[in-house]
């Protein structure tokens, strides 16, 4: 087994540092801020900063930097499928983002908080249908306010370790990362982010990601079919319903 898939099964997470080169990194800072104050410069600040969904939309010259072939083979293995993107998005916050709450990315349609928020709960998929794939632009780190991730086992509950929102967990991992590294994350991993603690901007942008014989619709599915994409759904399947 490939040794970032025994990381995704054995804690819910793997990290791969430095996919993405400095120049890399410069280019889409650019893009990214030129969404932003095409939207008029919203705040950056509250519980996530300012949201781009699908930020395909937003920014549709962002759809080269989803081909990397690094992330796309590791992400093959996972879902054991063709990749397809699901959902594309996008942070971008300041010092003065709060702390961002537990939370995670369940397909929770139709159930109840009191269903999902149990610490007695005992279900469990046993196998990855839909994974998560963020791109920390600036690295994740104390300055900017580094990811918290509940570690758990693919065949661990979806219960979580706290019912607190706030605040740290019992047996939490803060996750460190160089700048442009990716980090891919199981759908039912409990994850949270730590205030910044210097002046600066911190970018984050990534996606969902399902094989395509998986046609399950997902509660946060905002695949994005603008003329924009036309081409890029012609060439690539990964950009394909």
């Amino acid at each position: 087994m490939h040794p970032k898939v025994t990381d995704l099964c054995a804690r819910g997470y793997c990290v791969l540092e430095s996919v993405y080169g400095e120049n890399e990194r410069r280019q889409i800072r650019r893009i990214l801020t030129d969404a932003w104050q095409r939207a008029s410069e919203p705040p950056m600040g509250g519980r996530f900063g300012f949201v781009m969904h699908p930020l395909l939309k937003y920014a549709p010259e962002m759809a080269p930097y989803y081909l990397k072939n690094e992330i796309l083979d590791l992400l093959a293995l996972v879902l054991q499928d063709e990749v397809r993107l699901a959902h594309s998005g996008a942070l971008l916050c300041d010092e003065t983002r709060d702390f961002c709450d537990w939370h995670y990315h369940l397909n929770t349609e139709h159930r109840s908080e009191e269903v999902m928020w149990d610490l007695q709960r005992l279900d469990h998929l046993g196998h990855f249908d839909r994974v998560l794939c963020n791109v920390y632009l600036d690295g994740s780190n104390d300055d900017v306010g580094p990811l918290v991730v509940s570690p758990r086992r693919l065949t661990d509950p979806w219960a979580p370790a706290s019912l607190e929102r706030q605040g740290d967990w019992p047996g939490q991992e803060v996750v460190y990362c160089p700048p442009g590294s990716a980090i891919v994350f199981d759908t039912g991993l409990f994850h949270s982010a730590r205030r910044p603690q210097k002046p600066g901007r911190r970018f984050l942008w990534g996606g969902h990601y399902q094989g395509h014989h998986n046609t399950v619709p997902h509660r946060e599915d905002n695949r994005y079919d603008g003329p924009e994409m036309s081409d890029y759904q012609k060439r690539y399947p990964l950009f394909r319903g």
